[in-house]
């Protein structure tokens, strides 16, 4: 029964889902039908005007459980958000320090294909390797939960059949993925 409205647009219409642990679930559909929306409220970036919202048994807008959550979960948004100046090791040992138990780094360097950059500036990267690094980010955490707004935008094929194996990877491991 989830519901967001901006203003007199309804951006999510009551809509009702349940994911299980380990599996891929994906929000499918055209520019404006809500999807970024509903991701947003499930990682507790947006807030809800009405339904109910379990996320690892919290729900994300209670800002009592926030930082628990948040230490559970990773985010893939559909924009690297890293300061250009940090090389990619930087950027992934910096992330890896807001977690309890995040992956090593060179692990995650060789999960998205990044060995040969870690020492390199974000602002060198191009296209396609930032969004590598994002996916980097998103899963250095060793999270439970993984939201992937738009995932594989920018990559070529082969990146793109590697960020697949990369999520079946995870999922086999019991992480739950979410995307768009």
């Amino acid at each position: 029964g989830l519901v967001k409205r901006f203003g007199r647009t309804e951006a999510v219409g009551g809509i009702s889902f349940e994911v299980a642990r380990g599996e891929v679930f994906a929000l499918l559909g055209p520019n404006g039908a809500g999807k970024t929306t509903t991701v947003e409220i499930l990682e507790g970036f947006t807030r809800r005007d009405s339904g109910l919202v379990d996320v690892l048994g919290h729900d994300p807008a209670d800002r009592s459980t926030e930082r628990h959550l948040r230490e559970r979960m990773g985010v893939v948004l559909q924009e690297l958000a890293v300061e250009p100046f940090l090389t990619v090791r930087q950027a992934l040992q910096r992330n890896a320090g807001y977690y309890p138990d995040p992956r090593p780094v060179a692990e995650v360097l060789g999960l998205v294909g990044l060995e040969g950059k870690a020492d390199d500036r974000v602002r060198t990267l191009s296209g396609g390797q930032q969004r590598r690094l994002d996916l980097g980010l998103g899963i250095v955490g060793n999270p439970e939960i993984l939201f992937l707004d738009e995932p594989t935008t920018g990559f070529d094929p082969s990146a793109r059949r590697e960020a697949w194996d990369v999520v079946r990877a995870l999922t086999s491991g019991g992480t739950t993925v979410i995307l768009t």
